[in-house]
């Protein structure tokens, strides 16, 4: 490798520590103050980067939450999803989604709400992709259960992935408006129970 190659593998790898760090500072603050009370200039301060070093990396506050997502969709499909493959079908996609649901529990209302203005601003065609992680770990689970003869064979794996996403996004978007005083937990429980029934191949 010659020492221009060299410089620029450098940079590169500079360039990543920013981001990463930029990331982490992100999340860190985002655990103590709200999305709004957040500004950019905060960010980079904290993180020890400039304004411009900001925006060569993201595009805007909400791209930040965009970028975060993608931990979680990794942390599903790492170590979410694989345990589940190995129980009962249809309680592995309940406890799947009951999972999305303890994930916006963690992460507290105020944030997920702006995750949510963060789909609709910003990264709508990143959180719509069946693709990503936690989507994927669903279609996956459901696919299991149709194999298993556990959900009719005649069954859209994909469509019933779509619905099942919407119920669960649903839930959380109520537990939201509620400032949190939902049952979150239980209504994602009972309407997937109740949704996913006629799709089975005997009563659960």
């Amino acid at each position: 490798m010659d020492k221009g190659n060299e410089k620029k593998l450098t940079r590169k790898q500079q360039a990543q520590q920013t981001r990463e760090k930029t990331l982490a500072v992100c999340r860190e603050l985002l655990a103590k103050n709200s999305f709004d009370e957040l500004s950019i200039q905060v960010i980079c301060k904290s993180a020890d980067i400039s304004v411009g070093a900001f925006y060569h990396h993201f595009s805007s506050k909400s791209d930040v939450i965009v970028e975060l997502y993608k931990d979680v969709d990794s942390d599903f499909s790492k170590h979410v999803l694989p345990p589940l493959l190995q129980e009962d079908p249809i309680q592995s996609i309940i406890k799947y989604l009951s999972a999305q649901c303890e994930y916006a529990y963690r992460a507290g209302h105020d944030t997920t709400k702006n995750v949510y203005k963060a789909q609709i601003d910003n990264g709508n065609e990143f959180f719509l992709s069946l693709d990503r992680g936690l989507p994927y770990g669903l279609y996956t689970l459901i696919k299991h259960a149709q194999e298993a003869q556990v959900i009719l064979s005649s069954v859209d794996c994909e469509e019933l992935t779509k619905d099942l996403l919407l119920i669960s996004r649903g839930a959380i978007y109520h537990w939201c408006v509620t400032h949190g005083t939902a049952d979150l937990l239980c209504n994602v429980k009972r309407l997937v129970s109740n949704y996913i029934k006629p799709f089975l191949t005997s009563e659960i």
